[in-house]
């Protein structure tokens, strides 16, 4: 009878343990996932910290460095309306903004690939549009004279490209 009490006994401490163990696993995972997402939108601040410390014609991108085809800069508008397009951004040398220089500046740069201060790689990614003064910042096609800019800034995780964080700023032409 001894037997069967210490055989029930174990098999409730085993199934606690295992519980116990999942609990830990699971706590593990998304202390990383926080700490990979707090660390992204830092990443992201520090990108957008670049825009504010400049004048307004130098919020601007290199269109040569602008990703074409099926980069993940180019495809995540269609699937993220929060993303702006790939097309129609405020460009180095046009419109009246300073052209960016070679080799272009983090300011100039759309993506960049960076080491975080966790040693992971995050893919950040910038665009810059003109926009309208109106309640939503509609999207408006770069010409002469726009006096609104917004910069969304998109950071990535490096190897899956999910999108971990995000910041987005409006820049006004001083005057």
């Amino acid at each position: 009878m001894g037997l069967v009490e210490l055989l029930i006994a174990m098999t409730i401490l085993a199934t606690a343990v295992a519980a116990m163990m999942s609990l830990y696993v699971a706590t593990a995972r998304s202390m990383q996932r926080g700490g990979q997402r707090g660390t992204a939108l830092t990443l992201a601040e520090k990108q957008m910290e670049i825009y504010r410390t400049v004048p307004f014609t130098q919020i601007r991108l290199d269109s040569t460095q602008i990703p074409t085809g099926s980069d993940p800069y180019v495809t995540a508008h269609s699937s993220d309306s929060t993303i702006p397009s790939s097309s129609g951004q405020a460009v180095g040398g046009q419109n009246g903004d300073i052209a960016c220089p070679s080799p272009a500046v983090a300011a100039c740069r759309p993506t960049q690939t960076v080491t975080g201060p966790d040693h992971r790689s995050y893919r950040i990614d910038t665009y810059v549009e003109y926009v309208s003064a109106d309640a939503g910042f509609t999207h408006l096609v770069p010409a002469s004279g726009l006096t609104l800019k917004r910069v969304t800034v998109v950071t990535r995780n490096g190897s899956s490209n999910t999108i971990l964080a995000r910041a987005s700023s409006t820049f006004a032409l001083a005057g």
